[in-house]
């Protein structure tokens, strides 16, 4: 896990080579900023990198005359060519480490050993002057340790000469472009101005006893080294340049790299990147098929490889020909059951149809023979009609006219022993349907009225006038489920 997190990382790493930078300061007027406004007669300096701020408006350039030499009123540029064997980038200039003045207008310090641009760019990587820088806080005096040049110890007695420049960019452009010089070890010449002030005098780093050679460059003295503040105006790199405008063919620019370019790079990076490492997949893909088919055809053998080739002729010859596979055939089987299930589903909602029975005339008429009384629970019921209401007060009326005798009939009037007054007030007669259909109920007539024998001598009884029946209160039967429809007697 760890080492492919290490692998993606370095993949995108790459995407950002050229595009990472030193930090440096801003341009501008502002505190942490710096901005020159530069001219060969008179140039002002601001600087915010300090503890405090720094401004200097005296500042005169020094450049080369036509006839060679050093002067307030130039007519080129002095060149400090060589190798680049180490450089600084400031955001800001502490006051404890020793920086002071025009200190603060430095941007960038670098070392170069003096020697010609093509013999610099013929050095090969190692081969070159090494410095061990240990403390840059003064931008003309580094601390430099181990390495195979000290500039702390170079002299009169030195094989090698030196440039130590504190670099003052004269626009916004070169400011950016410095940054190239954060690539040690490579060829570079610099083009710019000495400076000198009203009060400069000797100060180390200003103009004062220096001299240039016949192609403008600053010579070097008998210390074999030489400091001073530079007012850089073009940079010449090996294949780009830096100028003050930003308008040369070939001018560098932040996050470009060598030979190919930005736009080089880009289709360098998705073609052998991205390209690459999808084509390392495909063939790693390959190479794990080619295994398991080796794999496959020692575990069966040649005539198995044979039968599975077989197989596969016939299920492409199964498939032309319209021949389902059982695993279709269960997906078939599998969709049928699904429809099956919703059509069941949806007649579980629908209204039960009952042969010969249309709910909908019975709900939209009337009975025909008024209102019913509806005995029992929720969980069955029974109906008793009107006849049968008649019937029973009929019966009751007939048990009060018959006098009590000994020569009454030996078969009473049945009466129903399962009514049960109930104690609730009666509510409104509807019609009840049970879950089966309802059987049509016959109306059980008029009952034959029983004639009685008088005898002669026994004196007419007078007829006790009947009490008209008070309306029977709703009945309920405490029975079991079952129709309750035959009242004949």
């Amino acid at each position: 896990m760890r080492r492919g997190l290490f692998a993606v990382l370095l993949v995108l790493s790459m995407a950002l080579a050229g595009c990472l930078g030193p930090s440096t300061a801003s341009w501008g007027s502002d505190s942490g900023e710096l901005h020159v406004d530069f001219s060969q007669d008179s140039t002002t300096i601001k600087s915010g990198l300090g503890s405090e701020s720094f401004e200097r408006s005296d500042i005169e350039a020094i450049g080369c005359s036509e006839s060679g030499n050093l002067t307030g009123t130039p007519s080129s540029t002095i060149s400090f060519t060589g190798y680049l064997a180490a450089s600084h980038f400031y955001s800001s200039h502490s006051s404890t480490g020793g920086a002071n003045g025009m200190d603060n207008a430095v941007a960038t310090s670098v070392a170069i050993e003096r020697m010609s641009f093509s013999a610099a760019s013929n050095i090969v990587e190692g081969d070159g002057s090494r410095i061990d820088v240990k403390n840059w806080d003064m931008p003309l005096s580094p601390e430099t340790g181990a390495g195979s040049v000290d500039l702390d110890e170079v002299d009169r007695d030195s094989n090698t000469y030196w440039y130590i420049l504190g670099l003052i960019p004269t626009s916004e452009n070169i400011h950016n472009g410095l940054t190239a010089l954060d690539e040690w070890h490579q060829s570079v010449t610099i083009h710019g101005y000495l400076m000198q002030t009203n009060d400069s005098g000797t100060s180390p780093g200003y103009y004062n006893y220096q001299s240039v050679e016949e192609d403008c460059s600053l010579a070097i003295g008998t210390q074999n080294r030489e400091s001073a503040y530079v007012l850089v105006t073009s940079i010449e790199l090996d294949g780009a340049t830096i100028s003050s405008d930003g308008e040369s063919d070939d001018e560098w620019v932040h996050g470009d790299v060598p030979f190919i370019g930005r736009a080089g790079y880009i289709l360098f990076f998705l073609a052998f990147g991205i390209g690459g490492g999808v084509g390392a997949f495909i063939l790693s893909k390959m190479f794990v098929m080619q295994g398991a088919k080796s794999t496959m055809k020692t575990l069966l053998g040649k005539a198995g490889m044979e039968s599975i080739k077989q197989v596969k002729k016939d299920v492409k010859s199964a498939k032309a020909s319209g021949l389902a596979s059982p695993s279709q055939r269960k997906e078939e089987s599998r969709k049928q059951a699904s429809k099956m299930k919703s059509s069941e589903t949806k007649k579980t909602y629908a209204e039960p149809e009952l042969a010969g029975f249309d709910l909908d005339s019975v709900l939209s008429s009337s009975p025909s023979m008024g209102s019913t009384i509806e005995f029992g629970g929720q969980g069955s019921s029974v109906v008793e009609t009107i006849e049968s209401q008649d019937m029973e007060r009929e019966i009751s009326e007939q048990s009060s006219v018959i006098p009590s005798s000994p020569m009454q009939s030996s078969f009473p009037p049945r009466q129903s022993t399962s009514s049960v007054t109930s104690g609730q007030p009666p509510r409104q007669q509807r019609e009840h349907y049970t879950s089966s259909a309802p059987v049509k109920k016959k109306s059980a007539g008029p009952p034959k009225k029983k004639t009685v024998r008088k005898r002669k001598a026994s004196t007419p009884q007078q007829e006790v006038p009947a009490e008209e029946p008070m309306q029977p209160a709703r009945n309920e039967f405490d029975e079991p489920e079952e129709e309750f429809s035959d009242f004949s007697f």
